[in-house]
């Protein structure tokens, strides 16, 4: 077993890479009363076209496949797993993102039962094609659900913009008609391509002894039976040219504005870099456009923007972009602002040393406040594996961040990006 400290952090992480490729990850809290347990795998929403195991051609599932089999693991032959985790004291839940989907527990008692039901039902699928069909209506109306969101329907509607014709530009749940073309053994090949155990990871953090907790692990694996390990084939990703800009009408009192600016297509590929270059961009944001700066002031004394302002920097393997969204009485003018203001962000005022200084020490504040979160550990650590850096990198990666670094990386993502807007007017 790999054993990791992390001094600055007071953590120490231990890893074990199980013969049949599972990774899994032990961060023991002999502190706290809590156990909180995540069995992620490599696939989300943007998984639709690749080659399922065992065949050799590249095939085209449906928009939404990945969420749709999500809900239907907890779903067996004898019941739903969540009452399963509630006899056990046991709260439990699954997300899906765009590229991965996570399966999860948290409890004060019985940690090692939940442990291994969380391993068992997530690899024991159940599937027939009238509890497919029952499904389908249930997801269908979470869709529809949704298509009265506002801040939803901005979010993808921005995102239509940024990667048209591409998985991106989906809902992750899919649409109505192609939920209704998923079918049983679609799911099944869906499922046996990518919940391989090496496909997949399990964190497990709490009040526990590391070397027990990892032999029931390895003894819950052994006793199961997996094909042999095969690389995973997926189209590669791609989109079309941005379309610069968009609007709809929506039952919204004021209007919306979201702005993109879509990064250069490839990332460094060095795992410390792509970790270094995302928080670069998203220091850089802060400073130009967060709430300590003199920008943001002027905007909101303006009445151009409100509370209801914010910006995030999104970085995945296969796209990464920057996002701006308020509620504004003035969307084209805002627009313009934004847009000049992030071009030549290096003379904004507060684009200097002593404000990065003191934005460092709040994002380190913040870091360290959310450590008491077994939760956010967990979200967090599942969601920036990059390949041996991990999110108890971030103090280390942060202190090393000068202002020379950032311009250095928020130089190439402001020269080469792509900027798109998406306007939500009222009807």
């Amino acid at each position: 077993m790999e054993i990791k400290h992390y001094p600055q952090v007071a953590e120490t992480l231990y890893k074990d890479v199980l013969p049949n490729g599972l990774s899994v990850y032990y961060l023991p809290k002999p502190d706290y009363n809590k156990t909180y347990g995540l069995f992620t795998t490599n696939f989300g929403s943007l998984d639709t076209t690749f080659v399922p195991r065992g065949k050799s051609e590249m095939t085209d599932f449906p928009e939404g496949i990945a969420h749709f089999l999500e809900h239907k693991l907890f779903e067996k032959e004898d019941g739903d797993a969540m009452n399963f985790f509630s006899a056990l004291g046991a709260n439990s839940n699954a997300f899906t993102s765009f590229t991965r989907t996570s399966y999860l527990f948290s409890t004060m008692e019985n940690s090692d039962e939940n442990v291994s039901l969380l391993l068992d039902f997530v690899q024991e699928p159940y599937f027939t094609e009238a509890s497919v069909a029952k499904e389908q209506g249930i997801i269908t109306q979470e869709i529809q659900m949704y298509q009265d969101d506002a801040d939803f329907r901005l979010f993808f509607g921005l995102l239509q913009n940024l990667y048209p014709d591409s998985p991106l530009a989906s809902d992750i749940a899919g649409t109505p008609r192609s939920i209704g073309q998923i079918t049983a053994d679609a799911l099944y090949e869906n499922y046996q391509t990518f919940y391989h155990p090496s496909n997949m990871n399990l964190f497990v953090t709490g009040p526990f002894d590391v070397e027990k907790m990892a032999e029931l692990v390895r003894d819950n694996q052994a006793q199961k039976s997996f094909p042999k390990t095969e690389p995973i084939t997926r189209a590669a990703f791609s989109a079309a040219a941005p379309i610069a800009s968009n609007k709809m009408a929506f039952d919204v009192t004021i209007p919306k504005l979201a702005l993109g600016f879509r990064g250069y297509d490839r990332l460094p590929s060095d795992s410390l870099l792509r970790f270094e270059y995302k928080m670069a961009v998203q220091l850089m944001l802060t400073m130009i456009f967060g709430n300590t700066s003199s920008r943001y002031e002027s905007l909101y004394n303006e009445g151009l923007i409100d509370d209801s302002f914010g910006f995030d920097f999104e970085v995945a393997p296969q796209y990464h972009f920057a996002s701006i969204t308020s509620d504004t009485i003035y969307p084209i003018k805002l627009a313009k602002i934004l847009r000049d203001t992030l071009k030549s962000y290096k003379i904004e005022s507060d684009f200097n040393s002593e404000h990065l200084t003191i934005l460092k020490k709040e994002m380190l504040g913040d870091y360290y406040k959310s450590l008491n979160s077994l939760e956010f550990i967990a979200n967090q650590f599942s969601s920036n594996l990059f390949e041996g850096v991990t999110f108890f990198d971030f103090p280390m990666i942060l202190s090393s961040l000068t202002l020379e670094k950032i311009i250095q990386h928020a130089d190439k993502f402001v020269s080469q990006m792509q900027t798109t807007d998406f306007v939500m007017n009222p009807k």
